[in-house]
């Protein structure tokens, strides 16, 4: 059962909750160019495993065959109780190895980008992570049923959506056993003293037992992202730009030696990585700026209407992804990740972004007519492409022939 899945209404509701209730108080946490950036990596993340195939089951299934591993009784209270306890003590060690290697942190970073703090940045998820599946082998030797394991997982990860949030203030005595919005609030901030704190799951006890633990502090309000910032809505991008930076550290650092360190050393090591490293955590940064490129009131309500629909899209086919062969499937994906590298184009007004809006639009269609998706959601999304593919040639005819004026 995809907990995960099942969880995303709920998600999005709590979001719209929120964002009300930022409103109502007068303190609203929320801008659309990152939410809908954050919300564009989420999907992304969910989408690209349903082409990337289970390698974490693939794994579980060799460990058993070969080993012929006796299984831990899946309807005994303890086993799930103990899974969900060390999986948690598990996942302290995978997020402070995401921080503190350099070749994890590349893949973790992704959710440690947003300038803002709120329900929609616990959705921004990586796409590559390669190295999760490490930390579950301990589980499979152990006897624990792959069900429990990955619905332990799903768990663990439906309990950290609440705590990103600025709304919830310190919580007293549970401050000491349980991540809570205020000690994870400490997790995103760039702050230096807060820099590589507070990694738990579910428990913060993890943390106060092994020397990461930072208290929100009332005299330093946490600013979020990172300290050095990404500066773009390109959801592509943001997936790799740690990888493209370190191949060429790599590339350009002397010795065999001195390149594995690269990889496995933190974040920043070595003279010429620290040039250009995404996540420095020395010298002076600039924590009120925030990337916030300005754009038209036209494109940002367009851009938000086409994510919209691009969502809804992007739930049929997880939804329908049984139903889909493996080809169309693929196809329906790369569509789909082409149509947020699109929105991100658009919300840094981008001169090439109109280009690939209409060229995204054109191939909606045939995209739709291959997938056979539920004939309410296809209709929907057909009526949409009639409507805004003649506004923006309309709008490219119209420019072509101001640039043509000036010339």
């Amino acid at each position: 059962m995809d907990l995960i899945l099942i969880a995303i209404p709920f998600f999005f509701l709590l979001i719209f909750i929120e964002l009300a209730y930022g409103w109502l108080r007068g303190n609203n946490t929320y801008r659309l160019n990152d939410s809908i950036n954050s919300l564009s990596m989420g999907s992304l993340s969910r989408l690209q495993g349903l082409v990337i195939l289970g390698f974490s089951g693939s794994i579980y299934e060799i460990v058993v065959a070969k080993w012929q591993l006796t299984q831990l009784a899946d309807d005994a209270l303890w086993v799930w109780v103990s899974c969900f306890i060390l999986y948690d003590f598990a996942y302290y060690w995978k997020h402070r190895f995401g921080h503190e290697v350099a070749l994890f942190w590349g893949s973790h970073v992704a959710h440690h980008q947003s300038e803002d703090y709120n329900l929609s940045t616990a959705l921004r998820q990586t796409s590559i992570d390669f190295h999760g599946f490490l930390f579950y082998l301990p589980f499979f030797f152990l006897g624990f049923p792959a069900e429990i394991l990955f619905t332990v997982v799903s768990l663990n990860l439906i309990y950290q959506f609440w705590v990103h949030t600025e709304h919830v203030p310190k919580l007293g005595p549970i401050e000491w056993l349980f991540v809570t919005p205020s000690n994870h609030r400490v997790h995103h901030a760039r702050n230096k003293i807060y820099v590589d704190k507070n990694y738990g799951g579910v428990f913060i006890l993890w943390d106060r037992l092994f020397g990461s633990f930072q208290d929100e502090l009332a005299e330093e309000a946490a600013v979020y992202g990172l300290r050095k910032p990404l500066n773009s809505w390109n959801p592509i991008w943001a997936n790799v730009h740690v990888y493209w930076r370190l191949a060429l550290d790599f590339l350009s650092m002397p010795g065999i030696t001195n390149k594995l360190k690269l990889l496995f050393k933190p974040p920043g090591w070595g003279s010429e990585l620290q040039q250009s490293n995404c996540k420095l955590g020395k010298g002076k940064v600039d924590l009120s700026a925030r990337f916030d490129p300005e754009i038209s009131t036209f494109s940002l309500v367009y851009t938000f209407i086409q994510f919209l629909f691009t969502v809804v899209l992007s739930l049929a086919v997880l939804l329908g992804a049984a139903s889909l062969s493996y080809t169309l499937l693929s196809l329906a994906v790369v569509y789909l990740f082409f149509a947020y590298f699109v929105a991100g184009t658009l919300l840094e007004g981008k001169e090439f972004a109109l280009t690939l809006e209409i060229v995204r639009l054109v191939f909606l269609l045939p995209c739709l007519l291959l997938l056979e998706l539920n004939p309410v959601v296809t209709g929907l999304l057909i009526v949409n492409v009639i409507i805004s593919l003649p506004l923006l040639l309309t709008i490219g005819s119209k420019r072509i022939q101001i640039l043509a004026t000036n010339q």
